[in-house]
């Protein structure tokens, strides 16, 4: 039970930090355990099934520490990017940009890292507290990381008309976190200097995912802003809808007050009013950049339940 404690409990906070960095529309709750469990359950041993694979073909030619250099991030990367090929593949409408990419992608990571931390940990229950220190806290974001970099990729795809884009930027991406993961691992095991070195290139990699996904909230904050002005000045919306859209301070207080006020029905129409607010505003967004993906019958159609939730809302 300790165990588990201890690699579910950080994984849980760092998934929610993650989960707070998306500000405007917060990806569909079953998609994201879609993607969590299959970082901790298939993709986990899908990887650990190609290594043995691998390690039994080869036999002993390996030197040691071979496969976990190498061996490793060939078969875990591209395994753990499936699930966000998938998700782009056949959920695109759910795939906006960037940051759903950082999301989705880091989330993959984080259930994978769960998941080979309890095996470490039963491994070594007389180093419990180095190992978690080392592979929960210290190196807690690596496979986040990693694999985080095949979701930006696909992000840029997502709404780039140029069909080889795609062809050059996602395998470059996997051959990045391939490389990244190889280079920690052979790091760790160089001592004190290459742990070092193992840190610092991490670390300095997760704080430009960070600030990446900060740009890519200014961005969605201008979608917002740009398509949603000219449905204020039609009245579709009011003018503190369109500041309730990009201020989620204001859209939360405005779905408590509801709550408290009103009972939980008008809740739910204040909470389906606000996010048809912002799905308005990156469907519009999306078409003007040429999507083929939608169309003008969708933006009518969210128009069109946007004015009859504003109606429900007014009426209480």
């Amino acid at each position: 039970m300790a165990i588990v404690l201890l690699a579910v409990a950080p994984t849980a906070l760092y998934s929610w930090l993650l989960w707070r960095l998306d500000r405007y529309e917060r990806e569909p709750v079953h998609l994201l355990l879609v993607t969590f469990i299959w970082g901790a359950l298939p993709a986990l041993l899908l990887a650990a099934v190609a290594e043995l694979g691998i390690g039994g073909l080869a036999g002993r030619s390996l030197r040691p520490g071979f496969d976990a250099t190498l061996v490793a991030p060939l078969v875990e990367e591209p395994v753990k990017a499936l699930a966000l090929i998938g998700l782009f593949l056949f959920f695109r409408r759910e795939f906006d940009g960037l940051l759903d990419g950082i999301v989705y992608g880091a989330l993959v990571g984080f259930g994978f890292a769960m998941s080979e931390n309890m095996l470490y940990f039963l491994a070594n229950p007389d180093r419990l507290a180095a190992v978690w220190l080392l592979r929960s806290v210290i190196f807690g974001f690596n496979h986040a990381f990693y694999t985080s970099i095949v979701g930006i990729a696909l992000g840029l795809i997502r709404l780039d008309r140029r069909r080889w884009l795609g062809y050059a930027v996602l395998p470059a991406a996997l051959v990045l976190a391939i490389v990244l993961h190889a280079v920690h691992n052979a790091s760790v095991q160089a001592g004190l200097l290459g742990f070092c070195i193992a840190w610092i290139v991490d670390s300095g990699g997760v704080l430009i995912v960070v600030a990446i996904a900060v740009l890519a909230q200014r961005r969605e904050r201008h979608w917002l802003e740009t398509q949603l002005s000219p449905e204020v000045v039609a009245d579709v919306i009011g003018p503190g809808d369109l500041r309730a859209a990009y201020t989620p301070s204001v859209r939360f207080r405005a779905e408590l007050r509801a709550l408290l006020r009103r009972g939980w029905l008008q809740y739910r129409h204040v909470r389906r009013y606000n996010h048809l607010l912002v799905e308005l505003a990156f469907v519009k967004h999306q078409l003007a950049q040429g999507d083929r993906f939608c169309c003008q019958e969708d933006v009518d159609r969210l128009r069109a339940a946007l004015v009859a939730e504003r109606a429900l809302v007014q009426e209480a």
